[in-house]
């Protein structure tokens, strides 16, 4: 393979060399190319490896290949060598794009041969992508996901480093689908995703817009300002055949006119082709947990029941609905489906005892905490113990917001660590206390340390408590001072259970 067959549908100028010469690999990494390599030049946020002695020292070391966006990079002394080592040196307008589109066609273009449904969204991501595969699942289209969660499909389980990973990562996960026998692929779409083009290089199938907010997102490692975070999310919709919209977003205004594809509306308005309608609580009738239950209307109709607690997860259940109606899968399969769903770290009740019970959640933003901690209502605890640490080194939005939250919505909080990254607890808990004291009577302590948090809370749990733990859900690590150390909510809280000698009341559990 070449770089010509690799950059196929990219536009590049031949600036020396030729790109028919053959390559061993693609490679970002100058500390990891080798002699063989195609290697394509790009600037991140800490090193630029358009640096002309970065080149320099790749030719010196056998890289003859090479794609830049940078004009300057081919310098004069940079030019000689290439000529000295016949090595080619291709410019293109942005080189992330060509690097997708250079690792789709290395690892065999795998999204041509997968039914590809693409998510993006300020809230409700994970959740709705999870219903997706449950749904494409049910109906017999095995599926994949990648997405916050890590990466899912036979064979294959782990983390990820991003929600949506670099594009080398994304086209062999894409890859290993395929070889499994997978049908079809379920990505979240972070916005950041499609500014840096990490899933440039094929057309989604469906592309979905959940929702956006204001105030997360911003800042000098993610957008530069909202206008910038709502155009990438609307990327993710202009790369797909077709696009479904959550119609009752308040920015739908905004976002509409940057779309360029064929969309659909789903959600409660009349202008929407898929509608939900009666929105009411209702208990599985399998173990008494909450769900949502709705009529459908539009396009579909019916009544759907989801296992999981929250208006929010309406538009989370309808949004795959309406994605699998448009693949032709069956409604009532679809809405089957919708009734058994368990995603580690959402909503995720890791232990239900005779006198308490825990939940771990992702929530980890003002929004994301009141939309949880309101449908913990609906369990009807006889305290809500909430348990959180905001982030550091993010918006201080965030901090206010998931006090405010508590503050109002917990009978009882306890503030710890997060992921405290290069601050130190104590600035983040004096953020955090400004939220919690807009409410009129905020009730909570501080516990610095996240595993005693948890312990002060079990230990001294009351007959009725539902205790939920924000922030981490299923990550499996806390960050501070840069060092990211091994840790899990879930975990810990059944090892608290094993060692109170508790019992879980659930059929199967221990």
């Amino acid at each position: 393979m070449n770089a010509s067959e690799l950059l196929r549908g990219c536009d590049y100028t031949v600036l020396a060399g030729s790109p028919a010469e053959e390559i061993k690999t693609i490679a970002r990494d100058n500390r990891s190319a080798e002699a063989g390599d195609l290697f394509i030049c790009t600037k991140g946020a800490r090193f630029d490896t358009h640096d002309p002695a970065v080149i320099r020292a790749l030719l010196e070391k056998g890289v003859r290949s090479f794609v830049i966006e940078r004009r300057e990079a081919f310098d004069t002394e940079t030019a000689r060598l290439a000529a000295e080592h016949v090595a080619c040196f291709l410019l293109t307008e942005n080189s992330r794009h060509a690097a997708a589109c250079a690792y789709a066609a290395y690892y065999g273009h795998p999204a041509e041969k997968l039914v590809t449904v693409g998510i993006t969204g300020s809230k409700g991501k994970t959740t709705a992508a999870h219903m997706m595969a449950a749904i494409l699942n049910a109906a017999g289209m095995t599926a994949g996901l990648i997405g916050t969660n890590g990466v899912d499909y036979p064979g294959v389980s782990k983390e990820l480093l991003n929600t949506t990973p670099d594009a080398d990562v994304l086209q062999k996960e894409l890859a290993g689908m395929t070889d499994a026998g997978c049908r079809a692929a379920v990505i979240e779409v972070s916005s950041q995703a499609m500014k840096l083009h990490r899933a440039d290089g094929f057309t989604f199938d469906i592309g979905i817009f959940m929702n956006i907010q204001t105030g997360d997102h911003i800042g000098p490692n993610e957008h530069e300002s909202f206008e910038d975070y709502l155009f990438c999310k609307a990327e993710l919709l202009n790369h797909s055949r077709l696009a479904l919209i959550h119609g009752d977003d308040p920015y739908l205004p905004d976002l509409l006119p940057l779309v360029r594809v064929p969309y659909l509306l789903f959600g409660a308005g009349e202008n929407c082709l898929y509608r939900a309608e009666d929105i009411r609580d209702e208990n599985a009738p399998e173990d008494g947990f909450p769900g949502i239950c709705f009529s459908l209307a539009g396009k579909l109709s019916g009544q759907v029941f989801v296992n999981m607690p929250g208006d929010f997860n309406t538009w989370n259940a309808l949004a795959a609905l309406a994605a699998a109606d448009r693949l032709g899968i069956d409604p009532d399969t679809a809405a089957k489906a919708l009734s058994h769903i368990h995603i580690r770290g959402r909503t995720d009740i890791v232990f239900k005892g005779e006198h308490f019970s825990v939940c771990v959640d992702f929530a980890h933003n003002g929004e994301s905490a009141f939309h949880h901690l309101k449908a913990m209502r609906a369990f009807l605890p006889k305290r809500l113990v909430c348990i959180f640490g905001a982030d550091g080194n993010r918006s201080k939005g965030r901090r206010y917001g998931m006090g405010e939250a508590a503050g109002k919505l917990a009978d009882f909080t306890i503030v710890t660590s997060g992921h405290n990254r290069f601050e130190t607890f104590e600035a983040i808990l004096e953020d955090t206390k400004v939220g919690l004291y807009r409410a009129e009577h905020p009730n909570f302590i501080a516990i610095k340390d996240r595993k005693e948090a948890i312990r002060y809370a079990m230990e001294h749990a009351e007959d009725g408590d539902l205790i939920t733990i924000l922030g981490l859900g299923h990550e499996h690590w806390q960050e501070e001072n840069g060092v990211k150390y091994e840790y899990s909510d879930i975990d810990y809280v059944l090892s608290l259970v094993r060692e109170m000698g508790l019992k879980d009341i659930r059929e199967g559990r221990t």
